[in-house]
């Protein structure tokens, strides 16, 4: 069988040189599914190098090289909404080259499921996050599109590329609403993609499939209670106002102005600044003992926090964040905002604790309480490794999608 994956990530494409937040778990997947002799891989994805197709032993790449001259990258961000006919034409051209029985679509936030249209191969779209939600939930209460501009007003190629961001968003999520109305076939693992999704595509098929997580997080020892002076919480996040860094501001100066004795840091990885939010709310984060630790490999991430206490997610939308996963997976207690697909990841009080958006009241309150009540910590943590053990077994899920691709192939 002669699957064609179209990814966000360029898997183990030239050994793949990213750090931690990459498509680490799209590698995972490769892996497995290179591993099945009857499946012939191929995998799709934009990239700077400049050849149509590149094989391996196990793996046919196609890298997609539209924009790596100047000129052309000025054209595509002034006329981007343009851009998707061309690189649909693109896609048709690997198609025709690599003449899949079956197209893996990762993701609706590119432009790689707009091939429904274009050919008669069964195209399962494999929902990741949904930018729709995420347009409705992008600005926190109380901040718009001023609150990014007026803190840059000294830094017009900022407030520009700030701008375009936003401006593409806007276009890919009319896009994704196109590809979603459009799908035969959904892939998803949660009850919320599940939902979502086929709001658009209410006669569409959709399949259950979890996802493989980066090799170190299975190999790595559980996390153990430390007893130190300085508790320390983690949160990986970017650098998107949806996310929850405000929400992160808002619940160590609660911390600290209730609790002026409580001895803590906050580690944040994924992010090096984030001033719109400090000059917003007129604090710097070390003077609330957060620190910014920016984009690290897997290695220093499990070290970190299997030295940490509490693992927090505060964003306002979500799918199912790998950064969850492999806490949970990991052992560590996790406290993550009620939203989106997490409900499906955590039961609360069991293995984890769930929270309302945007509450760093009751933020404040459950890391009160896990630093007060260390057996909880060890019994939510004992919990949240053996079911992400469960969740993220490798045979599962290769069991899962392999029945699956049976499944369209025969559709």
């Amino acid at each position: 069988m002669r699957i064609l994956w179209f990814s966000n990530s360029p898997s183990l494409y030239g050994k793949n040189k990213k750090n931690y937040n990459g498509g680490g778990w799209i590698e995972s997947l490769e892996k497995l599914i290179t591993l099945q002799t009857n499946i012939e891989l191929a995998i799709s994805f934009f990239h700077p190098d400049n050849c149509f197709k590149s094989k391996t032993e196990t793996t046919t790449y196609y890298p997609i090289s539209l924009y790596n001259s100047p000129i052309r990258k000025a054209i595509h961000n002034i006329t981007y909404s343009s851009f998707d006919h061309y690189e649909v034409k693109s896609f048709v051209r690997v198609i025709n080259d690599f003449k899949p029985d079956i197209i893996h679509v990762f993701g609706s936030e590119k432009s790689f499921g707009l091939v429904t249209n274009h050919t008669d191969i069964p195209v399962v779209v494999h929902i990741q996050g949904l930018l729709n939600p995420i347009k409705n939930a992008y600005f926190p209460p109380n901040y718009n599109k001023l609150d990014i501009i007026l803190p840059n007003l000294l830094k017009p190629v900022s407030i520009f590329n700030k701008l375009k961001s936003l401006h593409f968003f806007n276009h890919d999520t009319r896009r994704e609403e196109k590809i979603l109305k459009n799908c035969k076939y959904l892939m998803g693992r949660t009850s919320w993609d599940k939902d979502v999704s086929q709001l658009y595509a209410p006669n569409s098929k959709y399949f259950f499939c979890n996802e493989a997580l980066r090799d170190i997080f299975y190999n790595s020892p559980p996390w153990e209670l430390k007893v130190e002076k300085k508790f320390t919480i983690v949160s990986t996040l970017s650098q998107t106002p949806y996310k929850g860094f405000d929400v992160i501001l808002k619940t160590t100066h609660l911390l600290k102005k209730l609790y002026p004795k409580f001895n803590f840091e906050w580690q944040i990885f994924g992010i090096n600044e984030y001033t719109e939010f400090e000059k917003r709310f007129n604090i710097k984060s070390k003077h609330l003992n957060i620190y910014l630790k920016g984009v690290v490999n897997s290695e220093t991430l499990v070290k970190n926090l299997l030295e940490s206490n509490v693992y927090v997610h505060p964003a306002y939308i979500d799918n199912s964040p790998n950064s969850v996963c492999e806490a949970q997976i990991l052992g560590l207690p996790i406290i993550a905002s009620n939203v989106g697909g997490i409900p499906s990841l955590i039961e609360n009080n069991k293995n984890g604790i769930l929270i309302p958006a945007n509450d760093p009241y009751t933020m404040a309150s459950k890391i009160i309480m896990l630093k007060n009540n260390p057996d909880a910590a060890i019994k939510i943590g004992k919990e949240a490794r053996k079911t992400a053990q469960e969740r993220h077994d490798k045979k599962k899920i290769l069991s899962d999608l392999l029945n699956i691709y049976k499944n369209l192939s025969n559709a």
